[in-house]
């Protein structure tokens, strides 16, 4: 991995943590991702559907909803409409699951609206990913 990368990663990991996780938990938070991270490897871990406790699986995706909103913030805030919407709208090609594309899974959700083609022209506008030249060149 290119020090770009590993700079990009960096910063926008940063402001999940800054922004996202309490400063007052967020050295503990940090430590037990790293020592999950080693004691799994480099392996996702898989989902459990057997003994779910609803209280923390209710929270973890309210944690989860915080990160996308505050990134998304990040995101919208400092350009215009259209860049950011070629940010979000761009099909991602490494990383992640699924199909890989935002509207797919915003599309059906109650109070949203979907124009999955006017997504897919404005995705086919945002020109070559920046995060993937970093993954493979060095600036």
């Amino acid at each position: 991995m290119t020090d770009r990368a590993i700079e990009i990663w960096t910063e926008a990991l940063g402001d999940v943590l800054a922004f996202c996780i309490p400063s007052e938990i967020r050295e503990q938070v940090l430590s037990a991702l790293l020592e999950e991270q080693k004691e799994r490897g480099t392996t996702a871990k898989p989902f459990k559907l057997g003994k779910l406790d609803p209280e923390k699986y209710h929270a973890k995706k309210e944690a989860r909803s915080l990160m996308i909103q505050v990134m998304t913030r990040s995101i919208t805030n400092n350009i215009s409409k259209e860049d950011a919407a070629k940010v979000l709208f761009r099909r991602q090609g490494r990383g992640g699951t699924g199909s890989r594309w935002l509207p797919d899974y915003l599309d059906g959700l109650p109070g949203i609206e979907v124009d999955k083609k006017k997504c897919a022209d404005i995705a086919d506008t945002a020109g070559p990913s920046r995060l993937r030249e970093a993954m493979t060149n060095e600036r």
